[in-house]
């Protein structure tokens, strides 16, 4: 199916309901169904998601979107493999101290409320950590006093984009310290996750059935340069590896990127990963905001801690 016929379906057949209080002063409001409609502005934004051409692209837009939709919050991209207690998340804006986090809920993922959520039923629409644990006990948590709340990350709402039963948490997140996420805020992510799920499972699958040889055909050097960016080197790093100058390794990356049809490092490894050229655990480390870690207690590389740049 067509990419842009997935995304029409998702946002044009979705059934929305308005917002109506529970009659009870502070009482939660719920969803009454029945209204279609969608806020013209969700549908801008999910217009503009459709342009992407490749998955690497798609989650630059779509953080680059949130982050304008959550204005002050630190809003994310993460792929938790639960197998392996593997994960990867890139964040924006990039704080140092949020490695540390990263590691943190690594230790703790099994106390996660979202996590504890999302493994125990089949509902995978967007949820805040206060729909599933009151407030008064997840305060008391070693995950929010020693983790998340040093950070600012006291509320988070997740949007996933695949379902969780396959063993994977891929999705995007949205946190902040204080106040807790209103039911507008979540029911607009609500909204989003129809468009984003449509256009990352299209991606995804477009770039897994790309005819052979049609973009990936890569000389040796281009991708030595692949495999050392997935491993988060600079051009300058790199060229000390191959014995060459930066100016040369910065020609090779401007082949990969027009090989690959991407424009950025993390692209270039994103579809490299999807086309099989990489470990499926790879993503680059070469951007600020992003962290990789062994949930196990060791990098992905092997050694212990987390790995950024």
């Amino acid at each position: 199916m067509h990419i842009r016929t997935i995304w029409s379906f998702a946002i044009g057949g979705s059934v929305l309901g308005d917002l109506e209080d529970g009659g009870d002063g502070d009482a939660p409001k719920r969803l009454t169904p029945g209204r279609e409609a969608m806020h013209p502005s969700i549908l801008n934004t999910a217009y503009g998601l459709a342009q992407s051409r490749t998955v690497g692209t798609f989650i630059d837009e779509s953080l680059r979107c949130l982050e304008e939709w959550f204005a002050g919050s630190l809003v994310s991209f993460n792929r938790i493999d639960l197998a392996r207690r593997t994960g990867a998340a890139a964040f924006r804006p990039y704080r140092a101290e949020l490695d540390q986090a990263v590691d943190g809920v690594g230790r703790l993922l099994d106390e996660h409320p979202l996590h504890r959520w999302y493994t125990s039923q089949p509902d995978w629409s967007p949820v805040r950590i206060s729909d599933v644990m009151p407030w008064e006990r997840f305060r008391q948590t070693r995950l929010l006093t020693e983790v998340l709340a040093p950070v600012g990350a006291c509320h988070m709402i997740a949007i996933m984009l695949v379902p969780p039963s396959s063993g994977q948490f891929v999705y995007f997140g949205t946190t902040r310290a204080d106040p807790d996420f209103t039911d507008d805020e979540l029911e607009l992510c609500r909204s989003l996750q129809l468009c984003l799920v449509a256009l990352y499972a299209a991606l995804t699958l477009a770039e897994h059935t790309s005819p052979p040889g049609e973009t990936t055909t890569l000389t040796r050097r281009e991708r030595a340069v692949l495999g050392y960016l997935a491993d988060g080197l600079t051009a300058e790093a790199i060229a000390r590896r191959m014995s060459t100058r930066p100016a040369t390794v910065r020609k090779h990356l401007q082949n990969l990127y027009a090989k690959l049809g991407t424009s950025d490092r993390l692209g270039a490894v994103i579809r490299g990963r999807d086309l099989g050229l990489l470990y499926v655990d790879d993503l680059s480390r070469e951007f600020r905001w992003n962290v990789r870690a062994d949930f196990h207690g060791r990098d992905a590389d092997g050694d212990s801690g987390v790995v950024h740049q």
